[in-house]
C-alpha cells in the first residue's frame, strides 16, 4: 500500500474512495476498507482512504480528545485490507469553514478521477456538518461518481464505533476494547533516550514521548513489550512523571527480564490491567519503593497468566 501526504498532484486513475478519520481503526473501519478494496476491484479502480491528520476535533475542540490509536500505526493497519493506497490530508480551521461542495471539488475532484466513494453510516463533514448522505449523493449525481453508505457493524449487538472504545479503554476494560478494535489494545512508538533517572533507582525503563494523549487514566499498568520480534513482560507508567518534575506526557516500561538499551527502536506496549493511579511522591526513595512493588506484583500477574 502507498502512502501520500496531500498535495497538489493528480492521481489518474480512477479512484473508488473512502473518507473519515478512522481513529483506531476498528472492525468497522476495517470492514469498510475491505469493501472499498473489494468494490475497487470489481470496478477496475485503486482502492483509496483519505484520512486527516490532526484529528478535527483537536484542531476545533477545547480539549483535544485522546487518540486510540496515532496516525503511524493507524498507517500500519491499513496495510492486509487490501487499499492501494492512504493519502493524509493535513487539517486546519480554514478546511472546517469549507462548505461540503467546495471540499469535495478542491480535496477530491481536483486530485481523483473519483468513480465511487463509500462512506460510514454516520459520516457528516464540511461546515456545521453539513456534508451529510444526502447532500453526498446530490453532489454524486453532479459530478458523475456513485455513493454508498456502509452500514454499521455490530459485535455481539453493539455497534462499534470510536467512542465506546475509549470509554472502555478509559476504565481499564481492555478485553471488551480488544473485542471491538478486532485486537488488543496497543501503542508502537520509537523509544527515547531519556534522562537515565530509571536506571539510576535500579528500574531501567524504554521511554516513548508521546505528542498527543492517550485514552488512559495516568497511572501504572501490567504490560507486555514487544521489541524486535519478541514479546517480554513488562511494567508501564504513562502520565508526566510528577515525582521528578515531568511535563512531557510519556509512557516509560520497566521490561522485568530485559536491560540492554534500544534507542530508536520502535515497541510496541500493550497494557493488560491497571495497578495504581500515577501519584507524586516524597522522594525519591519512596519512589523506588513503590516501583520495586508495583514491579513485584506485574511479575505475579505474568506468572498467573501463564500457569
Amino acid at each position: 500500500m502507498q502512502v501520500h501526504s496531500f498535495r497538489p498532484v493528480f492521481f489518474p486513475r480512477p479512484a473508488v474512495l473512502t473518507l473519515g478519520n478512522f481513529d483506531g481503526m476498528h472492525l468497522g473501519h476495517q470492514a469498510l476498507a475491505r469493501r472499498v478494496a473489494e468494490e475497487a476491484h470489481r470496478l477496475g479502480g485503486v482502492s483509496t482512504l483519505v484520512t486527516f491528520h490532526p484529528h478535527p476535533q483537536n484542531v476545533l475542540g477545547a480539549h483535544p480528545e485522546p487518540q486510540i490509536t496515532p496516525l503511524a500505526m493507524r498507517l500500519s493497519l491499513l496495510g492486509p485490507l487490501g487499499l492501494d493506497r492512504a493519502v493524509v490530508i493535513g487539517f486546519s480551521r480554514d478546511m472546517a469553514r469549507l462548505t461540503p461542495a467546495e471540499f469535495i471539488e478542491e480535496y477530491l475532484l481536483k486530485r481523483f478521477p473519483l468513480v465511487k466513494l463509500i462512506v460510514g453510516y454516520d459520516f457528516a463533514f464540511g461546515a456545521g456538518r453539513q456534508g451529510t448522505h444526502f447532500r453526498l449523493e446530490e453532489l454524486g449525481r453532479r459530478h458523475g461518481f456513485e455513493v454508498e453508505v456502509f452500514p454499521e457493524v455490530r459485535v455481539e449487538g453493539e455497534v462499534v464505533k470510536s467512542t465506546a472504545i475509549r470509554k472502555l479503554l478509559e476504565a481499564c476494560r481492555f478485553h471488551e476494547a480488544a473485542r471491538l478494535l478486532g485486537r488488543p489494545f496497543s501503542l508502537a512508538a520509537p523509544v527515547a533516550r531519556g534522562d537515565g533517572r530509571g536506571s539510576q533507582l535500579g528500574f531501567p525503563t524504554l521511554n516513548q514521548p508521546l505528542e498527543e494523549p492517550l485514552p488512559l487514566q495516568k497511572g501504572v499498568y501490567v504490560t507486555t513489550v514487544r521489541l524486535a520480534g519478541q514479546t517480554y513482560p513488562a511494567v508501564s507508567n504513562y502520565g508526566r512523571r510528577p515525582t521528578v518534575g515531568g511535563h512531557q506526557l510519556v509512557m516509560e516500561s520497566h521490561l522485568l527480564d530485559f536491560d540492554r538499551k534500544v534507542y530508536g527502536a520502535m515497541a510496541e506496549v500493550t497494557p493488560h490491567t491497571m495497578l495504581r493511579s500515577e501519584q507524586a511522591f516524597p522522594s525519591l526513595q519512596a519512589l523506588a519503593q513503590q516501583i520495586d512493588q508495583d514491579r513485584l506484583q506485574a511479575r505475579a500477574w505474568h506468572q498467573a497468566q501463564s500457569r
